[in-house]
This record gives C-alpha cells, structure tokens and sequence, in this order.
C-alpha cells in the first residue's frame, strides 16, 4: 500500500486526503482498509504488470465487496457508515484504474444512492463530505460525457451546505469546465429546436471563453505548493481547450445527422416531412457562434500536454480526456504521435487502465478515417468523415475518460 499510495490522490500536499484522512480512518476500519489496499495494489499491478499485485488487487476488492454487504445487511437499523461511503468512492476509483465500465458505473450509481438515502453531502462528516463531493461531481460529468446510456441522472444536491470546499483533488480547478462538458453531451437533445439549440452553443460558448481558475472559491488545502497549484491551473486551461474542441466535435455531429429514411412510401413521407420540419443544423449557423476554431485549440492543448513532465506529477493523470477528444478530431500525424505517446505515458507511470481502451478506439478510428480520406480523393466514395461516436456505438463499446 505504501509503494502505490501516492497514485490514490492526485494532488501532493501535506494536507492530501490519503494521508490526512483516508489513512488514519482506514487504520480504524478493516473495511475501508481493503479498499484502500485494492486501489493501491490495482495501481502497481497496471505499472509493473505483475501478477502478484494483481492477485492482492482481486483479493482486497473481494473483501471490500464482502465487507460492503455486511455493511448493507445493517442498514435496516443502522445509518450506513462514512467509511462504507468511503470504500464505495474508492470502488469506483478502483473501476477507473481497472479499465471496467460496466462495474464502474454500477458502483457510481450506488453510491448516488447511498448519498441519497444518507441526506446528502451535508449529512456526513466534512472531510468524508469533500473527499466524496469531488470524486462524484467528477467522476458523474465525465460519465455524461462518455457513458450517457448508463448512468442514472444526479438527485443529489452538489452545492449543499457544506460551506466553502477545499481545492479538490480529482476536480481540481476544472468543476465548471466538466459542468459544461456535460451540457455539451446534451446538445443532440436540442436537435429538434435549432434556436434553442444556438442559443445554447452560445451559452456554453461564452462560458468557456470567460472561465477563469479564480471562477469559482475555494480553500487552498494546507502545504499546498505554488508549484502545484500552477500544474492544477494548466491542467484546467487544458480542459478548457478540450471544451471548445468537444463543442465543435458534438455540433459536427449534429449537422451530419439526417432522420431515418426507409424504402417504403409511407415512411419515405413521414421522413420528408420530419426533414422539413428539423433539417440538420447547417455548420455556418453555429460555426459562428464558437468563438475558438477547432484547429488552434487541438494545437493549444496538445502542445501544452507536450511540455508537461507527465509522468512526474499526479495532477497530470487526469488529462485523459483532453487528450482522446484532440485526438479524435486531429488528422494531423504529428498530433496523433503525441496523443498516443502521452496516453501511454499516464498508462505506464500512473497504473490507469482505461486509457488502454481510449488508444484501441483512437486507432480504429484513425485507420476508418484515413481509409474514408483515400477513398474521397480518388473518387469511390462521397462518405463524411467518420465521427468518434459512430465508432463507439458500431463497436458497442463504452468509455472511462475520467
């Protein structure tokens, strides 16, 4: 646990949650104790591919399940614990680190609900409070993004009153800009009404453009360096970039989605006059409205990525999403050489596998790309280019960017 204990937290300080919280409560309780261990053991078993630690990783997430259920069994008169609301977090940081959607969004959903039932965030004890807040206000709108048709909608009230939060370990100084990012994801939903929907790329937009890491309040967690606080501040300006890059991403979609045409009469009318009533959203209505072209924020962002010590600093191993959705929506062989080099850097030195998931998708998607590329410039096809999530619905695949 000691060896791998560092990657369990991504902010270094005096003050991080592992050792000022997690740690002691853990010593305390078995329960909490084996998720910790699991996470630990999962992380060293991804960075050194060692079967050992991989057998403790399955051993000590068996236990926290056991432990969990014996936990549940006493909920009929008992209130369910903060340390069980601890090992459940902790379960879906251990899916994230796994590379398993299906697991991770059942333990996400769980633990929703176990919030719920408990009160809220309010209702647990502050540092227990904080710890959850993040991992959930993160790990939930990195779900909206990815993983929409899984995950439940949120019924718990992220703002209550628990006061001022410290500067957060997953979130980070980016809360508003995944806040948005999940509005983004929504925007299909709007495809039926093209003002509301311009109205809304312009919202988004001008949020985006006038974000600032000073946006939002917070409480600088003690021993907290300057040092750190600036990689947290380029980490979000990346998020940023990457915001603008998906805005365009989902809008390119939506200008290409035609309504579902058949070969019969009567439903070759019905879909005439669903055309005519909500034709695609052509690109020069929105285009406009974003007021950062694609092209240059894939080019901030990566170069960005492209100076970072990556393997050197745990705030890094958040980038996942910034760099699949530049990658996604860069044909530029160098771009793609340095989203690939970067993705199997936070794989190699953090111990996270969902990004190996996140490469095979990138690679196929390239490869239907380039293919459809050839195909246009010798004449055989008229086909668009292929979107990211035409893929990932062909395959049947879901995403952990978070």
């Amino acid at each position: 646990m000691e060896e791998g204990s560092r990657l369990l937290a991504n902010l270094e300080s005096h003050d991080n949650p592992l050792r000022s919280m997690l740690i002691p409560r853990a010593m305390s309780s078995p329960l909490l104790m084996k998720a910790v261990c699991a996470v630990s053991a999962l992380h060293l078993a991804n960075r050194s591919h060692g079967f050992g630690a991989h057998t403790a990783a399955v051993k000590y997430y068996s236990g926290t399940l056991n432990g969990l259920r014996t936990a549940l069994d006493k909920c009929s008169t008992e209130v369910f614990p903060d340390d069980a609301m601890l090992a459940v977090g902790l379960l879906c940081k251990y899916e994230i680190v796994r590379g398993s959607v299906k697991q991770w969004v059942v333990h996400l959903n769980a633990l929703q609900r176990l919030i719920v039932s408990r009160g809220g965030f309010a209702s647990m004890d502050r540092e227990a409070a904080e710890f959850l807040r993040g991992l959930f206000v993160y790990a939930h709108n990195m779900a909206r993004i990815s993983n929409r048709n899984c995950i439940t909608s949120t019924d718990i009230s992220v703002d209550s009153d628990i006061g001022i939060p410290k500067l957060d370990i997953y979130i980070g100084y980016t809360e508003e800009l995944l806040k948005l990012c999940a509005r983004i994801a929504e925007l299909p939903s709007l495809q039926a009404d093209s003002l509301a929907l311009r109205l809304c790329v312009a919202s988004i937009n001008e949020s985006l453009l006038t974000w600032s890491h000073t946006s939002t309040p917070n409480i600088i967690p003690q021993g907290t360096s300057p040092a750190t606080l600036t990689r947290l501040q380029l980490v979000a300006e990346c998020f940023r970039d990457a915001g603008f890059v998906y805005l365009h991403s989902i809008m390119e979609r939506i200008s290409r989605t035609h309504p579902h045409t058949s070969s019969t009469a009567s439903s070759s009318i019905i879909a005439n006059t669903q055309l005519e009533e909500n034709p695609p959203l052509p690109a020069q209505d929105w285009l406009p409205l974003i007021s950062a072209p694609k092209n240059v924020s894939v080019c901030r962002c990566l170069g960005r990525i492209e100076t970072f010590p990556l393997g050197d600093h745990c705030e890094y191993s958040a980038l996942t999403f910034p760099l699949f959705i530049s990658g996604c929506e860069s044909d530029d062989v160098a771009d793609r050489e340095v989203v690939l080099r970067s993705l199997g850097k936070l794989q190699d030195n953090f111990g996270i596998g969902n990004v190996r998931r996140a490469k095979e998708l990138l690679r196929i998607l390239w490869a239907r790309q380039d293919a459809n590329f050839d195909a246009r410039f010798i004449g055989m096809s008229r086909q668009k280019n292929v979107h990211w999530l035409d893929i990932v619905e062909e395959l049947g695949w879901e995403l952990i960017l978070a």
